[in-house]
């Protein structure tokens, strides 16, 4: 449940409710709890994860042919940004120490970077073939691993290799399936896929990772262009077979994958990014998918407030909530103006992969857009019968924090900006 801080009581702050909203709750509870879910695929013990091993695809990259970074250099941005685009594409991580941009240009070559903080190791993973992006704390009861690409796949996503014992690993869980450490896994870190343009504005004095020493032309992406159509990232050709195909989305569709409660979520990015914000329940969970204009990102929170689940819509740039009309930070989850004010929602973190081999790994997923989702005509600001905005929510007041939008935000063209398509044949 969200936290909320700074109020004096639940009486105080003269909530409005919304009507309906008790039986929507209850509707969407069944439809998730009797929802057939199609059998598990995610190892269930030792020996369904030992099995991986048995069914992994060989390639022709060979141990060491894409040699991972240890403690690489870093640029300050204002240096990174002589040779950077806005629209590039890059992964902001959220390390103990403080954000670090990793651009995709110089990922695409290693995979992995390893990364030691406070005697503490930590590695942030990214597979071109299936668009997956983890990054996890990689340090044992005092063993720091460092980690390399093993060269084949399992579901297209690469297999990762520890120095230290040998032990496989599966990049997109973070779980080893065979060694030594067979059945431990490594606690995920937050990341983020954004663009240059959004992370140095959001983030100006990170660390970004400088390009790696070598010959590599890393102004030259192997697997295509995140900026071009037509390439293998958002055609629907696989080089590498997997076990499951669904045609909800288009294969290379790119989603924010998070696990919540023990259940498994898939959200369409580009489906809110256009809707702004989705109110969906997950099981007996209301959960939020907003779009973050700054960051350019969608994050998740729990939307449950006090005893009831709130309600947002997203217009004219600021998130509101249809219970007591407050303004909400997209990017943080707290309520800066309104009777909410001080008040805040917990977020919850994931990964990023494409369609396709998060579906091929865990058909068991809930997805977004779904049957979950609130039907819009719960969402509306205005009384019944007006189609004007309310003046309040148009027009800045004197009182509005100074990091609320005072107009629509206008995002920079995204690589990962695309339409949900309709199913494939």
């Amino acid at each position: 449940m969200a936290r909320v801080h700074g109020l004096q009581s639940p009486a105080s702050r003269q909530a409005v409710s919304v009507s309906g909203l008790v039986a929507c709750m209850a509707l969407f509870c069944l439809i998730w709890a009797t929802a057939v879910a199609p059998a598990q695929a995610r190892p269930q013990n030792l020996q369904q994860l030992a099995a991986i091993a048995s069914k992994l695809t060989e390639t022709s990259v060979s141990y060491g042919a894409i040699p991972s970074l240890y403690r690489p250099r870093y640029d300050r941005v204002q240096d990174a940004d002589l040779n950077m685009s806005r629209e590039d594409v890059v992964f902001v991580v959220m390390l103990p120490d403080g954000p670090r941009i990793f651009p995709q240009r110089f990922m695409v070559w290693h995979q992995v970077v390893n990364e030691l903080i406070d005697d503490v190791a930590y590695a942030i993973t990214y597979c071109p073939i299936t668009g997956t992006l983890m990054a996890y704390n990689a340090s044992m009861g005092g063993l720091n691993l460092i980690f390399d690409l093993e060269g084949r796949l399992y579901d297209g996503n690469s297999v990762l290799i520890d120095r230290n014992s040998g032990s496989l690993w599966l990049q997109a869980t973070g779980m080893a399936f065979e060694g030594p450490l067979l059945g431990r896994g490594m606690p995920t870190i937050p990341v983020y896929w954004t663009t240059w343009g959004a992370a140095r504005t959001v983030y100006p004095d990170a660390p970004v990772l400088a390009q790696p020493r070598g010959n590599r032309p890393y102004g030259r992406d192997p697997y295509g262009n995140y900026l071009k159509k037509g390439t293998y990232y958002d055609n629907d050709i696989l080089v590498y077979p997997v076990q499951r195909i669904d045609r909800r989305f288009p294969r290379k569709t790119p989603m924010l994958c998070l696990e919540y409660e023990g259940l498994l979520l898939a959200v369409d990015i580009g489906y809110v990014r256009k809707k702004g914000a989705v109110n969906f329940f997950l099981g007996p969970s209301a959960l939020l998918a907003v779009h973050d204009p700054r960051l350019d990102v969608v994050r998740i929170f729990n939307r449950q407030i006090w005893a009831e689940p709130f309600l947002f819509v997203s217009q004219y740039g600021r998130l509101v909530d249809l219970n007591t009309r407050s303004v909400w930070d997209p990017a943080t989850g707290k309520a800066l103006k309104g009777n909410m004010q001080g008040a805040s929602m917990k977020q919850y973190f994931g990964g990023y992969s494409m369609w396709f081999a998060w579906y091929s790994l865990n058909p068991e997923t809930f997805v977004i857009p779904g049957p979950g989702e609130v039907p819009a005509n719960l969402l509306s600001l205005n009384p019944p019968g007006r189609d004007d905005p309310p003046k309040d929510l148009t027009a800045p007041g004197p009182d509005t924090a100074p990091d609320t939008p005072q107009a629509p935000v206008q995002s920079p063209p995204s690589p990962l900006q695309r339409q949900p398509g309709t199913p494939l044949p």
